[in-house]
Order: C-alpha cells, then sequence, then structure tokens
C-alpha cells in the first residue's frame, strides 16, 4: 500500500485506509501501527486530518494512544465502525431525523420563549458569543454549536420533550462526528444561531421559529446535496 489517498471524503477515506492496513498486515489488538509522521507520509494528509481521524478511531476503541508509546489496534473492528458510520447509506435517516428536529423545535422554542429566566437567556448569550466568535476566526464550532442547541431543549423546562429531542438529535451527533464529504457543513447555516438568540431574547416565537427552520433547512440541503 503505497498510494496517497485523494482529498474528498477525507476523513472516511483515512479511515479505510488505516483498515486496510491493519488487514493487510495482518494487525491483532494490541498491536502497533506507525507513526503518526509515518502515517502522513504514507497518506498524504496533514497532521489535522490525521488527527480528527484518529479521534473517531479512538472513541470507538479501534485504535488506542498511549503517551510516549505509539498508537495501537483497539479492541473494536474497524468495519464495525464503517458500517456504523456509512452515512451514504444513512442520508435517508438523517434527513427524516431533521424534519422531525423541525416539528419538535417550533413547540420547544415556543415553551423556551415563554419560559425561559433571564439568566437562563444570559447563559445561552454567552455561548452564542463564544461559537460565534469561534465561527469568525474559522475555528472548529462543533461543540459549542450542539451545547447552543442541547441549552435551548434544556430550557423548554418540559423534561419530557427534552429527553424526547435528545434522543433525536443523537442521530445528528453521530453524523456531525463524522460528516459525509462536506468540507464545512455549518458555512451556510452557522450565522443563523446568532439571529435565533436574538428573536428568543426578543420574546418573538414566529420569527425564532422561522429562523430556525431556514437553519435546519440549510443544514438540510447541505445533506441531500451530497453524492
Amino acid at each position: 500500500m503505497n498510494s496517497k489517498i485523494q482529498r474528498t471524503s477525507l476523513q472516511s477515506e483515512i479511515i479505510r485506509y488505516i483498515q486496510n492496513y491493519i488487514q493487510e498486515n495482518g494487525l491483532k489488538p494490541g498491536d502497533r501501527l506507525p507513526s503518526q509522521e509515518k502515517l502522513i507520509e504514507m497518506m498524504g494528509v496533514s497532521r489535522t486530518s490525521l488527527r480528527e481521524a484518529m479521534k473517531t478511531l479512538e472513541a470507538r476503541n479501534v485504535l488506542e494512544a498511549k503517551n510516549g508509546k505509539g498508537i495501537y489496534v483497539g479492541s473494536q473492528e474497524v468495519n464495525d465502525l464503517l458500517r456504523l458510520i456509512d452515512f451514504a447509506k444513512e442520508k435517508e435517516l438523517l434527513l427524516d431525523t431533521l424534519e422531525v428536529r423541525k416539528i419538535l423545535e417550533r413547540e420547544i422554542l415556543r415553551m423556551v420563549i415563554h419560559s425561559a429566566t433571564r439568566e437562563e437567556l444570559e447563559e445561552l448569550g454567552a455561548i452564542t458569543r463564544v461559537l460565534m466568535a469561534k465561527f469568525r476566526r474559522g475555528e472548529q464550532q462543533t461543540a459549542e454549536d450542539k451545547k447552543f442547541h442541547y441549552t435551548i431543549y434544556r430550557l423548554s423546562h418540559n423534561q419530557v420533550m427534552y429527553q424526547l429531542i435528545l434522543s433525536i438529535s443523537g442521530v445528528m451527533d453521530k453524523f456531525w462526528e463524522f460528516p459525509l464529504n462536506m468540507e464545512d457543513p455549518f458555512l451556510e447555516s452557522l450565522p443563523l444561531h446568532e439571529e435565533l438568540y436574538n428573536a428568543i431574547c426578543e420574546k418573538n416565537v414566529k420569527k425564532a421559529q422561522a429562523i430556525n427552520e431556514k437553519l435546519l433547512d440549510a443544514v438540510y440541503r447541505d445533506i441531500r446535496n451530497q453524492r
């Protein structure tokens, strides 16, 4: 295996490359992989791209990084990971999930606007400012984006709705850990988060609902247009 990988669907290609390397070399759990420097050279990718793929593999116990010792094959089969995150086949599930989210979040926003306290809105405002600052600096915002939405869900003060939307959003969380071919899936939708926060503070239910639908529609289009 000496051909460098292509730039499309980069993270998935890195994982498939590592899968092939493990299989072709007969590696077992506990066996050591080449160093990160060697893997970067072999694949022709950046350190950042490799690191992001490694995080996904470590989270699934496919690989284990030992400080000062190197990278080792973990207990989880990489094939199992690929089946879990084969999003080309799961696109329809993701689109269906977004449609359900749109329905539930309309009611959640109404609840938030009627029940959130000033202190809770200030909490959401602080999260929004961090999110937008990272976006404008071109930094990764996945954690802050998730925190923004989950805080809105919590501010509904309805435990049944909260648990229901969390279960739905869990499908999306798995997707954002390993997005299809999307270099920046939040480019169109992220600026709308600040508008959504402002509409909530204005206690304008219809405006907040309209902005949120626009936000989700942008994500829907990004996923639908993937090949």
